[in-house]
């Protein structure tokens, strides 16, 4: 047997702690089955070949789109590979079951990985691949104690359906990973030399997914980087936006339509997604929005002081990298593709329109890492709600009107957060903005109301002079690691 031959990658960063839970699956004395999901790019192969390099690996990669006899073929031409038997690769096989069994057959003593990767393309998105493992796993796989099973997928909806709550596999020493992005301490590890504001536009603008990250800061600045990899023909960047919605969403047409509608609005309610997509709100909605919410493209939020099924609930794009390609990159497709920018791509990207975006996009950063903001300012203790603010009177009187990030504190406080993105420090215009947002903000229990600027470069001195804030954090504090852990 020949296994696959797995190097030791010196500049791996993060994961620590899901390293310390593969390595202690690694170690038990028995048979376990590691299922790992997350979207495209995330470095799930990375993390997975790392963590069991020093074992007998055997890996099995799903390739798009082959119909199931071409996947049977493929996998018996990798397993012709490891057993260095070419004949092997001759044998024609008409079940996963007669699969599964061949492997076991060279795997029942030994420590052995056996590693599924993109299952969703070997199953070709359906159940047949899981029901007929399950009986090779009761009959043969477990038997073996020093074996682990990894049952990989970009499409966290297959995974989570027919996978991780499949009956076939109930109960089998599972173990879930859902592999999300780098947070931004890890980006900051990965980035290593950059600085905290670079760092901060690399996260913003893509988020913490690796291989964006590597692309993003290819060139001397974050900036130079996307340009040249948003706007000249074959771009990195370009075409990723397709191969996302080919690996994860399948060929539903419903979840691009949704992508794009949210695209052109901030956000938009169900009902609103469903007279768009003139399709009812009912179940097969529901279905639709769940999956882009577990592959992380889109987020659903709602007033802080309301319940979780409000009508008021507004969906919009979680995906930083999908923001910054519908905002920038789509609208110039055309030019791009025909190399108008292939010269001078800085041209491309407005630098107005990209840190006017940039603050958006702090703004979602802000509420989604309220826990730390917490901790920064020195309640995380403290039981809270936190969220955004808005009502039916605002929508209606005020349309646009929104507090960006409130925290309800237990201690009768409303901690109340300003977010500016500037390029600069802030001044002193920030005052009369926010006075206009508290105006309007209904302080019923007549709370004391804490007010907190959260900004890239700081207050400058008039607005320092004026003592108005009560709190001032920067992204400098935000990235301080103590407040990560």
């Amino acid at each position: 047997m020949k296994p696959l031959v797995i190097k030791v990658k010196k500049n791996f960063v993060g994961r620590t702690r899901e390293l310390e839970r593969l390595k202690k699956i690694s170690e038990s004395n028995e048979a376990g089955i590691v299922i790992m999901y997350g979207r495209r790019r995330i470095g799930k192969t990375e993390l997975l070949e790392q963590a069991f390099r020093d074992r007998n690996v055997l890996k099995f990669e799903g390739i798009e789109g082959l119909s199931e006899k071409a996947q049977f073929a493929n996998v018996m031409s990798q397993l012709a590979i490891y057993v260095q038997d070419p004949l092997l690769a001759k044998v024609v096989i008409e079940t996963w079951r007669e699969f599964f069994q061949l492997v076991a057959s060279y795997t029942s003593k030994g420590i052995w990985t056996i590693y599924l990767e993109e299952l969703q393309w070997l199953a070709d998105y359906e159940s047949t691949i899981i029901a007929e493992l399950k009986y090779v796993w009761d009959n043969y796989f477990r038997h073996n104690p020093k074996l682990i099973l990894i049952l990989c997928g970009s499409a966290p909806s297959f995974m989570l359906d027919h996978v991780v709550h499949s009956k076939a596999l109930y109960n089998r020493s599972q173990y879930e990973f859902y592999l999300k992005a780098f947070n931004p301490i890890e980006t900051k590890a990965f980035l290593k030399k950059r600085s905290n504001k670079e760092v901060m536009d690399a996260y913003l603008t893509v988020g913490g997914v690796p291989e964006y990250l590597k692309w993003a800061t290819a060139e001397s600045s974050v900036f130079l980087s996307l340009c040249k990899n948003s706007f000249t023909s074959g771009g990195f960047f370009v075409h990723e936006y397709e191969r996302i919605f080919t690996s994860a969403m399948a060929n539903n047409k419903y979840y691009k339509e949704i992508i794009e509608i949210l695209s052109k609005k901030k956000f938009a309610t169900r009902k609103e997604l469903a007279q768009l997509l003139d399709v009812s709100s009912g179940g097969s909605l529901s279905a639709v929005l769940v999956d882009l919410e577990k592959s992380g493209f889109i987020t659903n939020y709602y007033p802080f002081n309301l319940q979780e099924n409000t009508i008021l609930t507004r969906y919009a794009i979680a995906d930083n990298y999908l923001q910054y390609y519908v905002k920038f990159i789509k609208p110039l497709q055309k030019n791009i593709d025909s190399g108008a920018y292939d010269s001078n791509p800085q041209v491309a990207l407005k630098m107005d329109s990209y840190v006017k975006w940039l603050g958006f996009s702090f703004e979602r950063f802000c509420r989604t890492f309220h826990y730390v903001i917490a901790e920064v300012l020195g309640f995380s203790v403290m039981q809270y709600q936190s969220g955004v603010f808005f009502s039916r009177a605002t929508d209606t009187e005020n349309p646009g009107y929104q507090i960006d990030l409130i925290f309800d504190r237990a201690d009768n406080v409303y901690t109340i957060c300003e977010i500016k993105y500037l390029q600069g420090k802030v001044g002193t215009s920030v005052i009369s903005e926010f006075e206009k947002k508290l105006a309007l903000f209904p302080n019923k229990t007549n709370k004391t109301i804490h007010k907190v600027l959260i900004c890239s470069e700081g207050a400058d001195d008039a607005l320092l002079r004026r003592s108005y804030f009560d709190e001032i954090i920067t992204c400098a504090q935000l990235l301080e690691p103590r407040y990560w852990e």
